[in-house]
């Protein structure tokens, strides 16, 4: 199988460089510049340059990676945001749609609101974005799910693992190494995501060509809270290092879903997806 991968320079663009690279499938790397392990140029927002790179290599498969994922950017630049998650989405679909390519499409919890009693939510659950990043992840869905090309769509939460870009885990460890405060939040909960997990369910509905929505995630809820002291232990770092916050005194420009977390059943029984627990996961990123 050939399969091309937009967003390489990224955190699931790199992790998924691993999982195919041990795999038999050939794969291009893409990304918006040649750094990093990227080995086209491609801006997804730029149908023509889109169009040369799909005709030339005319993947079986398209794995979308690329994402504008910052979510208080997202607040503050609107229509960036909606030009790479929502036009950037409308031209993969066209391209996939002209040459015959199945599209997996990585989306997010975001998509909810987070006051569903419990905090499991279903693949067929009743979207509710907060924000100009949810609603952007929501109108991608919708484009992938209303053009009735082959395609898998992949929700995820709080991805984590090894990569140069900070995130929850480098970013907590990292911080408490260098005998730094952390400010970390009890009331915002998620069932936090390992990276390579992500990948290999890519993969899994990539083979499969498996058509739908799949939840992908961590299988344990936690608290922002109970990331940093599980890092913290796990490493033997200083825990009181670590402060406890409330989302209410951060003034975050975007609003977040408080609590969120996923059903997996569907993914483990059509994606054979078995999630990594996060101490597992942590042996596994820094061994």
């Amino acid at each position: 199988m050939n399969i091309l991968v937009t967003g390489s320079n990224g955190l699931v663009g790199n992790a998924l460089d691993r999982a195919l690279s041990i795999s038999e499938h050939r794969h291009t790397n893409t990304a918006r510049s040649l750094e990093g392990i990227s080995s086209h140029v491609l801006d997804i927002t730029d149908y023509n340059s889109l169009d040369g790179v799909v005709k030339k290599i005319r993947p079986d498969v398209i794995i979308n990676s690329a994402a504008m994922a910052d979510v208080d950017k997202c607040e503050e630049e609107r229509e960036k945001c909606w030009s790479v998650n929502v036009d950037g989405v409308k031209n993969l679909v066209k391209a996939c749609d002209k040459y015959g390519s199945h599209l997996v499409h990585i989306s997010t919890d975001y998509i909810f609101d987070g006051k569903k009693e419990g905090g499991i939510y279903l693949e067929d659950d009743e979207p509710s974005p907060q924000g100009v990043y949810a609603e952007s992840k929501l109108a991608g869905e919708d484009v992938v799910l209303s053009s009735g090309i082959s395609a898998s769509i992949l929700r995820t939460i709080l991805v984590y693992g090894i990569h140069e870009r900070k995130n929850i885990v480098t970013f907590v460890k990292d911080s408490l190494e260098r005998g730094e405060q952390v400010n970390l939040v009890s009331d915002q909960v998620r069932m936090p995501t390992f990276v390579d997990d992500l990948a290999r369910a890519c993969l899994s509905a990539a083979e499969q060509k498996a058509g739908g929505v799949f939840n992908i995630s961590g299988s344990k809820h936690m608290s922002y809270l109970d990331i940093g002291n599980t890092i913290a232990e796990h490493f033997s770092l200083d825990k009181s290092l670590i402060r406890h916050v409330k989302t209410s005194d951060l003034n975050q420009k975007a609003q977040r879903p408080l609590v969120t977390g996923f059903d997996l059943s569907k993914s483990r029984k059509e994606l054979n997806f078995s999630p990594t627990p996060f101490e597992d996961s942590l042996k596994l990123i820094f061994s």
